[in-house]
């Protein structure tokens, strides 16, 4: 039938798509390629009822067929299977290692952490120390100093001097006390200290935040030299 007309109408159920008018050697060439199943439909090119694919001779034989199960096969599918896999155990020298790339890592980062709050506390100091009875921490009759005093309302009240001398500058706020502190360094002939000495008293946060002020006048005047703290003893 299929090979004296050699044209074919291909029905495929699947998608439930039609082609007409096919060549009997590209039905076969689909057939061998799986792209027609054996429940499709073929009839002669325009006429004809469908037939399934797997009931046509010309076609059966393309189709593929699944191979019967042999005994062996099932005895094969029980047999145990052997892993090639086996576990090794360290030994006691991979127990006894140590790393000590974090314990390095965690030291170098203390030792940075030190080293900026020395620096910190040195640039500007506002630790509360008790009162002592000897307070100046240099005698130098050159060091310029700037004394935070401690009002009745509690404010602060600012006043500078020289050297063991009385004050010759006073009534001062911190922007004042700053500018005033700029000019003399100024007129300095020789690099020259300048100590902070507060009431007991006051904030420690009003107290390193003068120091700050002053510690930023070292980038305008190279004179200024060191900046040193004290707290002034009570009845001082």
């Amino acid at each position: 039938m299929a090979e004296k007309r050699r044209i074919l109408d291909v029905w495929i159920v699947e998608t439930n798509t039609v082609y007409k008018e096919v060549p009997f050697t590209v039905v076969i060439d689909w057939v061998q390629q799986g792209r027609l199943l054996a429940d499709d439909r073929l009839r002669p090119a325009g006429a004809g009822d469908w037939q399934p694919l797997q009931t046509l001779p010309d076609f059966a034989a393309y189709l593929p067929h699944p191979e019967p199960h042999r005994a062996e096969d099932q005895a094969e599918a029980l047999e145990p299977v052997q892993m090639d896999l086996a576990w090794k155990r360290g030994g006691d020298d991979a127990d006894e290692d140590v790393d000590m790339i974090p314990l390095i890592d965690v030291s170098l980062v203390l030792l940075v952490f030190f080293m900026m709050t020395a620096t910190i506390s040195i640039a500007g100091p506002g630790v509360n120390v008790p009162p002592a009875q000897y307070a100046w921490l240099n005698n130098d009759p050159e060091i310029i100093w700037v004394g935070i005093d401690r009002k009745p309302d509690g404010q602060p009240d600012y006043y500078i001097g020289r050297g063991n001398g009385g004050a010759i500058a006073t009534d001062l706020d911190e922007k004042s006390v700053v500018a005033k502190l700029d000019a003399l360094i100024g007129e300095a002939n020789s690099p020259i200290d300048v100590r902070i000495s507060a009431h007991h008293l006051l904030p420690n946060g009003l107290i390193m935040k003068t120091g700050t002020q002053i510690q930023l006048l070292k980038k305008k005047q190279p004179k200024l030299r060191n900046i040193l703290t004290e707290v002034r003893e009570e009845g001082a």
